[in-house]
């Protein structure tokens, strides 16, 4: 039994999250410098030399697995607030006042950071369920896996930590819950209905399915702000996509009711979350993540030298994030200029980039690392995006052509889409054709962006920046200028003969009107961004207009056939 649950955390953690290697858990197991188990009592976050922000957190000790600790102790986290500045550090361990579980600290001695934690396992006091890992969902099976990867069973309890409640185990139950399509992180309010979830919320919670790794494991959302009533027969929350201070990030799957007692209920229906944008929970409060326009109405990514020597150009950068912008609007441009910046650092420069040897652990393939800008609004608290830094491993194999990769490489174009897709403000989701899945295996490759997973969710982003009714003193997000894009990056349709015919306004509304000699009796189809047909019918002799006030806000392909001519043209809905 003990070396089969080893095998289970060992082998069938096949990667940990944000693209990075197999076995990702067991190597930060197997480098740690110290492993504990305990709680977070305090925070406090401080500034680097390069304006990184990093976060302090007093931990309670309760069990020591490896290395020498005493009662207390302070953790290193990456990212956090800092004044009116935020960083959010992905992939990170990221943890928030209250949190209870399995901590896994090394060093970083290139930053001369100590006590770094490299990951964090939530542990349930009052059942001993543990969250966040594949097969691993019992405290005990949880010590045995630590035990066999670091060489050592022997554990120092320091202090008895709660244990379980000795309360009423009556068990709830889950009637439904409604609705069942949703998006994460948009204050999207769902209602779970049954019964016996107890008068008063307590220590009672609902877990997703955990979107970190794929929907393998589920993930506890801690009391908060999510919550918006709690009675015995109805829960109503909105579905979570936190990534700073509760990192829930919903996925697919059924829900789970855990009451304070340690009882449990899960939905036989399954949610469906179609994408997941960031949002950030700070001061007890639910805040908004925008775009702004912090260089010609966007962001300017600049290239570091690293890149471009292992891609040999520019090219496949500027395509991945024109990809990106063409399908979602984010405005979002591959800058002209070179930077050899290969650390991540607050300096107005968003950079796109490869890291040095030995800058990264050897399980990661790549990290972003998103600042913000603070202020308060009418809505409340609101952080703008003003840099992206986006670094990938040096040490990888990677596989650098449009070909498919081998089954030893990585492919560098999915890694690319990836991180630019949490430049959009995207978290990850359980659809495993989808650049923002959270995993990425040798000999993989998915350069096509997903239709609600990634280009719905973009164009949430994008537009609803664009039309903020708040920026705090900043540029307003600009929509990307489409007349750049080439269609084929849109939806493979070729651009041959484009400007043949006129289709004005552009962006338009509600109609659009037509412009060419030809075009009587022609026949038009719509396409949106994911090749999905939305409209069409026959052009009539006397009108050439359209009337297109159905269509969502987006992108969209107009085309044209008469008498064996065909043409295309891009079209934008405001």
């Amino acid at each position: 039994m003990f070396a089969a649950l080893c095998f289970l955390l060992l082998a069938g953690q096949t990667c940990a999250q944000c693209l990075s290697l197999p076995n990702a858990f067991s190597t930060q197991l197997e480098q740690a410098d110290k492993i504990l188990e305990g709680k977070v009592i305090g925070q406090q976050s401080f500034l680097d030399e390069n304006g990184n922000i990093f976060t302090q957190n007093a931990i309670e000790v309760y069990r020591v697995f490896k290395g020498d600790l005493e009662f207390s102790t302070n953790v290193i986290t990456e990212g956090g607030v800092f004044g009116d500045l935020m960083q959010v550090v992905t992939p990170s361990a990221q943890l928030q006042i209250g949190d209870y579980g399995v901590l896994v600290l090394g060093s970083d001695e290139q930053r001369n950071v100590s006590d770094l934690a490299s990951s964090f396992i939530q542990i349930n006091e009052q059942n001993n369920s543990v969250f966040g890992l594949k097969e691993i969902t019992e405290r005990e099976h949880l010590y045995d896996a630590i035990a066999r990867t670091t060489g050592s069973n022997q554990i120092h309890l320091l202090r008895m930590p709660m244990g379980e409640v000795s309360s009423s185990r009556s068990t709830p139950q889950i009637n439904s819950v409604y609705p069942l399509e949703v998006t994460a992180g948009t204050k999207t309010l769902i209602t779970i209905s049954g019964q016996g979830f107890g008068e008063n919320q307590e220590n009672s919670r609902v877990a997703f399915h955990n979107a970190d790794d794929g929907g393998q494991s589920f993930v506890e959302l801690n009391s908060g702000p999510h919550y918006v009533s709690w009675s015995d027969t109805e829960i109503q929350i909105y579905v979570p996509s936190s990534t700073l201070y509760n990192t829930a990030v919903a996925g697919t799957g059924s829900i789970r009711v855990i009451k304070g007692n340690g009882s449990v209920t899960e939905s036989e229906s399954h949610l469906t979350v179609d994408y997941a944008k960031s949002e950030v929970v700070y001061s007890e409060i639910l805040n908004e993540t925008m775009l702004v326009g912090v260089q010609q109405g966007g962001y300017e990514f600049k290239i570091n030298q690293n890149l471009l020597t292992l891609l040999g150009g520019p090219e496949l950068a500027a395509k991945s994030i024109e990809k990106w912008a063409c399908n979602t609007g984010a405005n979002f441009n591959l800058s002209e200029g070179l930077t050899a910046a290969t650390e991540f650092a607050q300096d107005d420069i968003s950079v796109i980039g490869l890291s040095n040897p030995g800058q990264f652990p050897n399980y990661l393939l790549g990290r972003t690392v998103t600042t913000f800008s603070s202020c308060g609004t009418p809505n409340g608290l609101q952080w703008n995006l003003i840099e992206v830094d986006i670094l990938l491993n040096r040490d990888i194999n990677w596989w650098l052509t449009e070909d498919a990769p081998t089954e030893s490489t990585f492919d560098i174009e999915t890694a690319l889409l990836h991180e630019l897709g949490h430049a959009h403000l995207l978290q990850h989701n359980n659809d495993p054709s989808s650049p923002m899945y959270f995993e990425l295996t040798a000999g993989t490759a998915r350069r096509d962006l997903h239709a609600e997973a990634d280009i719905e969710g973009g164009q949430f982003v994008s537009y609803s920046s664009a039309e903020a009714n708040h920026t705090c003193s900043a540029e307003y997000h600009q929509l990307y200028d489409f007349s750049s894009c080439n269609l084929s990056v849109i939806n493979d349709v070729d651009e041959a003969e484009t400007n043949s015919f006129l289709a004005f306004p552009n962006p338009f509304v509600n109609e659009l009107s037509l412009s060419a000699s030809w075009l009587a009796g022609a026949e038009y189809s719509i396409i949106d961004a994911t090749g999905r047909l939305v409209l069409s019918d026959v052009l009539n002799a006397t009108s050439n207009s359209i009337q297109v006030s159905s269509l969502s806000k987006g992108v969209y392909l107009l085309r044209i056939e008469s008498e064996g001519k065909v043409v295309a043209q891009h079209i934008v809905k405001n």
